[in-house]
């Protein structure tokens, strides 16, 4: 969903034009709810990265990954690992590492294979500097909420009640994500080249 699209239902929401926008405190408005809005959301709707580690089993040492070192790190979710097995390419459940505070991988030594890392991404916030050919970093199925819980943040002010229905109409969209949403499950891909 790009910046611009964002913007325009939000102000449909509001019933008001583009010409609010040449206000700077209305722009500061803008940012601010959208960002929020992409918080609380991300929340509910993580945004599931993966980084890759090889490794090829000669190590005599942990080998240590600084999670914080990839630029969009939240927090950790899960690891797996991809390796050949009677010569099919498998992905496996992995648990021969530990966590430390939450941001340092300590992986095994005589570990061989890739190393699948699970993370959760954080968004890229709206600034004064967002284009409006940006794509804001939202998860797919949630891009509809945006601009519903934005509007309430950003209209809250203006009309309590106008407001109020905007979230009431997020949450229950939210609902009804959720609920034809499954759960995660753990799963093993075999097979492949």
């Amino acid at each position: 969903m790009l910046y611009s699209e964002v913007r325009n239902e939000i102000l449909t929401l509001g019933f008001e034009n583009s010409d609010v926008l040449l206000d700077d405190d209305y722009k500061a408005l803008f940012r601010d709810g959208i960002n929020k809005a992409l918080d609380f959301i991300n929340a509910d709707f993580p945004l599931i990265q993966t980084f890759d580690i090889s490794l090829d089993g000669t190590s005599e040492d942990f080998e240590e990954v600084i999670l914080t070192d990839i630029s969009d790190f939240h927090s950790f979710v899960d690891a797996k690992i991809k390796r050949e097995v009677n010569g099919r390419l498998t992905i496996l459940p992995f648990a021969d590492f530990q966590i430390a505070h939450d941001t340092i991988m300590y992986i095994s030594p005589k570990v061989e294979g890739t190393v699948i890392v699970y993370y959760r991404g954080m968004f890229t916030p709206v600034t004064t500097t967002t284009t409006d050919a940006t794509v804001i970093t939202i998860d797919k199925k949630a891009e509809k909420l945006l601009p519903l819980l934005a509007a309430y943040y950003i209209w809250n002010d203006d009309d309590a009640e106008k407001s109020a229905k905007w979230f009431n109409e997020y949450e229950d969209k939210r609902n009804l994500i959720l609920a034809r949403t499954q759960p995660a499950k753990p799963f093993t891909f075999t097979g492949g080249v």
